[in-house]
């Protein structure tokens, strides 16, 4: 799945978003912000494998009046998980944009009508999840999601002079979600992805209580082989994007960014002289570091909302006789259970003057049982558990298998027994 992530779709997204329904800014209370709303749904409507696509309706209390009384929206698409539809990732971005660097002056005059691209800061980050969302959501590739995928278009989130405040459109959602008891499992805020003409770098911001949470993004790096320079851990902090309102609220959030902050400089980094001006264009991309950034967030979420299921080896390589069932609950906390079965073996025939019974095409049945393992891995592939490793006989067996003392994060369950094997995901959050 990851190859399937289109560069070419990413830079439409963001040329449109550059002049959203012909106008020249996505600035919040502009009709181009307007535009990119409508764009933004309609882009996910088109998706048809999503379950719902809404606007997620807030106001910004602080505006100039009239503005105040404007409604606003987040655009938020779902991805249904079918074991555990109630606990759900947020994948998230920003839909506005700013010019605020042009001078004060020129800035709390001009807003309403000034030139503000916002090619980086931050149609990147929109092109990014409407693609993750293009191939998760695809029937074609086989995505099994156990727990829920929403994809999120933040309104809102950049300073004004119409108003106070930052962060409106996901402060008024992840308040919701924790007054309404959402089970969010983490958040990811992508924000401004794209400036750097000299290394594919990436910052991801955390702070203490979702390391572990940002550390799967530096494991799955290497796993999938994405070759980004990632920074952390240990990972900056800052409250800078969307992310820190879930903080507020208690859950687990990461931002992906060019540099944290973007306006200093580092080894693979130097500070970007288009930051909210007229000048962050589409030329000012590096366009490969886009799609690497993508690339990662969608293996990363895959993995994390699994389990994956290999065509192949469902179709073609798994006997009938046996089976790996997910484990429940998934995700879970400290424990879980994992049920398999485990019938008849066959395996190659003796040979005899007298043809036995279950005899099939050289091969004979046996109720006298199989070796079967089961075995625990991290997504680094060392193994973590030995669940059962021993002669079963025919029949269903269950097994619990406890996360106490291991970080938050993805693992891997195999099932062995004999010829067979077949291995599934889970994942553990604390």
């Amino acid at each position: 799945m990851v190859d399937s992530v289109s560069t070419e779709n990413l830079t439409n997204h963001i040329q449109w978003l550059e002049e959203p329904g012909g106008e020249n800014s996505r600035v919040n209370f502009t009709a181009g912000n307007d535009s990119a709303s409508v764009y933004i749904k309609n882009e996910f409507d088109k998706i048809s494998g999503l379950t719902t696509v809404e606007f997620d309706t807030f106001y910004i209390p602080s505006a100039n009046p009239p503005l105040n009384l404007k409604p606003m929206v987040n655009v938020v698409a779902t991805l249904e998980g079918t074991a555990n539809p109630n606990m759900y990732f947020v994948i998230g971005a920003h839909l506005d944009c700013s010019a605020s660097r042009m001078g004060q002056s020129i800035w709390n005059s001009q807003w309403s009508t000034i030139t503000a691209p916002g090619a980086d800061d931050n149609a990147t980050g929109i092109a990014a999840i409407l693609e993750i969302a293009r191939i998760l959501a695809d029937p074609a590739n086989y995505f099994d999601h156990a727990v829920t995928l929403k994809f999120i278009a933040f309104g809102a989130e950049e300073l004004g002079p119409a108003y106070s405040g930052s962060h409106h459109g996901s402060r008024h959602y992840a308040k919701y979600a924790k007054e309404n008891n959402h089970n969010v499992l983490g958040m990811v805020s992508i924000d401004m992805i794209g400036y750097n003409p000299s290394f594919d770098y990436q910052s991801i911001v955390s702070n203490n209580a979702s390391v572990s949470f940002a550390e799967q993004f530096i494991h799955a790096n290497d796993i999938f082989s994405i070759d980004l320079i990632l920074e952390g851990p240990p990972f900056p902090y800052g409250t800078y994007s969307d992310h820190d309102t879930f903080w507020d609220e208690g859950y687990p959030a990461v931002l992906f960014i060019e540099n944290g902050p973007p306006w200093n400089s580092n080894q693979y980094y130097s500070a970007n002289p288009y930051y909210h001006k007229s000048t962050d264009t589409y030329e000012t991309l590096n366009m490969d570091l886009v799609t690497k950034v993508t690339k990662l967030n969608l293996a990363a979420f895959a993995a994390f909302s699994g389990p994956l299921t290999d065509v192949a080896e469902t179709e073609n390589t798994i006997p009938e006789e046996f089976s790996l069932s997910q484990n429940y609950p998934n995700p879970f906390n400290p424990t879980t259970k994992i049920s398999f079965t485990v019938q008849s073996y066959t395996h190659p025939s003796i040979p005899s003057r007298a043809m036995p019974v279950g005899r099939q095409e050289g091969r004979e049945r046996s109720d006298r049982g199989v070796l079967v393992t089961l075995k625990v891995y991290d997504i680094l592939g060392n193994e973590i558990d030995v669940l059962v490793e021993e002669q079963k006989s025919p029949g269903t067996y269950e097994v619990e298998f406890s996360g106490r003392g291991l970080t938050s994060g993805v693992y891997f369950y195999r099932l062995t027994a004999g010829d067979f094997s077949i291995t599934k995901q889970m994942m553990l959050v604390k």
